[in-house]
């Protein structure tokens, strides 16, 4: 997704101009971006402001707008997220969900914006796209690359606040007693266990209830990937962990 992102945005820039972006522009622009002359690059829901360190002392000023996605839209998206665990779990790791694209379209509002729904000006007041837009769109897209969650909050959503909403998005305990809900949860309840171990099913002296025997029992999950198992990969880790844990005071 995130070199998604990238060619994508910069398939948005000949949008700009009836007859297409100039190519010699084009390529001016991004040489600017690639020498570091893209600098003071803002970004914000809506809106992306930099200057352009070209070929005048004074620095030429361009503004890029995009539509911003409603926020009933991204609530509907974040309510589709939510439902799907690999999805929940690619944000949790800081990276876009694949399937990101289709899920804001499945909301009534696709990821990347529609014609007339970009615009760019710049101080030069040359015809648009000129080369420091160029130069903006391609240090943009740099930017996107390295974090395709600045792309979201262009368009109206933060990691944050996406997050947010699709843990509020997410169905709450049902019926389980041992269920314990995310609000009453403290720092100590890492560190000190709830009840006996000895209590747990099996013990310690049954072979069925060794700490590594529930990766067997459950199995890969179901979006596990790569030629060894889940046992395989975690069982060595977890049989040592278990036994520095009986060794400890």
């Amino acid at each position: 997704m995130t070199g998604d992102v990238a060619s994508r945005w910069r398939a948005l820039l000949p949008r700009l101009a009836a007859g297409g972006a100039s190519a010699a522009e084009v390529r001016r622009g991004r040489g600017w971006a690639g020498a570091g002359r893209v600098i003071a690059v803002r970004v914000r829901p809506g809106r992306l402001t930099a200057s352009v360190q070209a070929r005048r002392a004074t620095p030429r000023s361009v503004q890029i707008d995009v539509a911003v996605v409603g926020d009933e839209q991204w609530r509907a998206a974040a309510g589709q997220l939510a439902g799907q665990a690999g999805h929940l779990a690619r944000l949790l790791a800081g990276r876009v969900p694949e399937g990101l694209d289709e899920v804001m379209s499945g909301a009534g509002a696709p990821l990347f914006p529609g014609p007339g729904q970009v615009r760019a000006g710049c101080s030069c007041e040359r015809p648009i796209p000129c080369a420091h837009v160029a130069a903006v769109w391609e240090e943009a897209a740099r930017r996107f690359e390295d974090d395709p969650f600045e792309y979201l909050a262009l368009r109206g959503r933060g990691r944050q606040r996406l997050l947010a909403e699709v843990a509020a998005a997410r169905p709450g305990p049902t019926g389980d007693p041992d269920a314990v809900g995310v609000a009453t949860l403290s720092a100590e309840g890492w560190t000190r266990a709830r009840g006996p171990l000895e209590d747990l099913p099996g013990g310690h002296g049954d072979p069925a209830g060794h700490p590594v025997a529930v990766v067997r029992v459950l199995g890969d999950p179901p979006s596990w990937r790569g030629g060894a198992s889940a046992w395989d990969l975690f069982g060595p880790l977890i049989k040592a962990a278990a036994g520095r844990a009986r060794q400890a005071p």
